[in-house]
């Protein structure tokens, strides 16, 4: 069975950059279109390129808009599979978990929104809410654009926190042991 958990809409992000395309294309529309009419022939085909690279523009950020909101968490039978954003993804076994806890992130976690890594063993996603750390026993290589990272923390906050440590109690009980239950 897969359960899926989304990350909280990045809606902070989201309306900033509305506000900067529709802004900077105001702008443009109104300095570029009286060119059109009484322009010469050459200031005719400058604001034709200004608007071409407007659209460009505008097309570019609407892909950034809506990569955005494109972040889950899927836990299936066997494995656990992390999408955000378009920044990266990765899928490793459930049986490589070692320790799974929730997890105030300040001081080692100086951004609250979006994602950080330390370029060594960890990567954090958020939007906002509390964090829980997933914890390998070994790394799992991940592409995070434009480079590759050995992982073995992964610091996830969903939009259900409680429901995803509950489905992963269910899924991988293991790492919720102690050392001394593992012990025994």
């Amino acid at each position: 069975m897969t359960t899926r958990f989304h990350f909280a809409d990045a809606f902070w992000f989201r309306v900033p950059l509305k506000t900067i395309v529709v802004a900077l294309s105001v702008f443009a529309i109104l300095s570029l279109y009286p060119a059109l009419g009484n322009g010469s022939s050459q200031d005719q085909q400058k604001a034709i390129f200004g608007f071409t690279v407007l659209a460009a523009f505008i097309v570019m950020a609407s892909i950034f808009a809506v990569a955005v909101n494109d972040s889950h968490v899927t836990i299936e039978d066997d494995a656990l599979h992390i999408h955000f954003e378009a920044f990266f993804d990765t899928r490793f076994p459930l049986a490589y978990i070692v320790r799974v806890s929730e997890i105030d992130p300040s001081p080692g976690w100086r951004y609250r929104f979006g994602l950080s890594t330390t370029f060594e063993d960890r990567i954090a996603c958020s939007h906002g809410g509390r964090m829980v750390e997933i914890e390998l026993e070994r790394p799992c290589i991940t592409h995070l654009w434009p480079r590759r990272i050995a992982v073995r923390r992964y610091w996830l906050a969903v939009v259900e926190p409680d429901e995803f440590l509950a489905t992963l109690r269910e899924r991988a009980p293991h790492a919720f042991e102690t050392p001394v239950e593992a012990a025994a």
